[in-house]
């Protein structure tokens, strides 16, 4: 009898090491499919939900084209955090200008491509434009995406550059899509970006990682808190930091400079609500544009006009030595 509780006891044992190694190993595997750099199966997914994600393709754009007869200058930053090379490509205005912007772009995607069309729009503005890699993305170094908390201590190092490189008295912008509007929006309640920074744009931006994570969890029919709780483990140790900290809502909570929030009401990527959320939690000026019908970070291409007068809207008001009146 003895006997068969030890071999019952042990075979439970062996079972539950089992299901711990094979937890432990899906949430590794989640991990790296969603942060590492060297992933595929993300890539494999976008290029398959394609029309979903970003909409129907659209035609050639002369904006593109003019984008890639520009000559920019290519500069290197360390990462005070790792000491990882970060590329950026900056573009002077035509005229002597203290007029910059900064443009974080989304996951998986590089600086000149998410701002390929919008480039122009800021250089006929009279603006310098910074477009960066971020890290494990475009020409940058780095082995891990981390959905804006590392993404937004880099970009805080590109506003110092600007500062001390090009322009002490610099009025600058901060304009994000999809992650790299999340990344912006993590800096909004950070002291260190005044007087400069004047205005944040935030395209897309999601409410938190974990909140985005979950949705997508929950679109594919995979229970979320469990797999959660252990992926957040593996970057905790992988990266250094929690999920949790990841949380553009809770920053915007105590906004330091006007923001703009956009979001396309057809994005089935990052749910137009969460453009929403973040826009009333937020404490600091702010507007809202949700443009009819544009997929995920397509709000500019669909309806540019409506986004170029929004966007002027608020540098004619807060690109100035003193506010115009509302």
């Amino acid at each position: 009898m003895k006997k068969e509780k030890k071999g019952k006891g042990r075979k439970l044992l062996i079972g539950s090491a089992a299901a711990a190694a094979a937890y432990g190993g899906l949430c590794y595997l989640i991990h790296y499919e969603v942060f590492h750099r060297k992933a595929t199966l993300p890539t494999r997914i976008f290029e398959s939900n394609k029309s979903k994600i970003e909409g129907p393709p659209l035609p050639p754009d002369p904006r593109e084209a003019w984008l890639k007869e520009q000559s920019f200058e290519e500069y290197t930053l360390q990462s005070k955090l790792d000491g990882c090379t970060l590329q950026g490509y900056y573009l002077p205005a035509e005229t002597a200008s203290d007029k910059f912007v900064v443009c974080a772009h989304g996951y998986r995607s590089r600086g000149k491509r998410e701002f390929r069309l919008m480039t122009k729009f800021y250089h006929d503005k009279g603006f310098n434009v910074l477009l960066v890699d971020h890290r494990a993305s475009g020409e940058s170094d780095g082995v891990r995406i981390t959905f804006g908390k590392k993404e937004s201590e880099d970009l805080l190092q590109w506003i110092d550059w600007v500062r001390a490189e090009k322009c002490a008295d610099a009025r600058i912008v901060l304009h994000g899509v999809s992650m790299g509007a999340a990344t912006v929006l993590m800096l909004s309640d950070c002291p260190q970006i005044l007087p400069n920074v004047k205005f944040i744009v935030s395209d897309c931006a999601f409410t938190s990682v974990i909140d985005e994570f979950s949705g997508v969890l929950r679109s594919a029919h995979i229970p979320t808190r469990a797999l959660i709780a252990g992926v957040d483990a593996v970057n905790r140790a992988a990266s250094g930091f929690s999920l949790r900290a990841a949380s553009p809502i809770e920053c915007v909570k105590h906004a330091l400079v006007p923001i703009l929030f956009i979001h396309g009401t057809g994005d089935t990527f990052v749910p137009t609500q969460m453009s929403r959320e973040n826009y009333a939690a937020c404490t600091s000026e702010k507007a809202l544009l949700l443009v009819d019908g544009a997929a995920h970070a397509s709000s500019y291409p669909t309806d540019s006009a409506s986004y170029e007068a929004m966007v002027e809207k608020f540098m004619d008001k807060y690109l100035v030595d003193e506010p115009a009146a509302v």
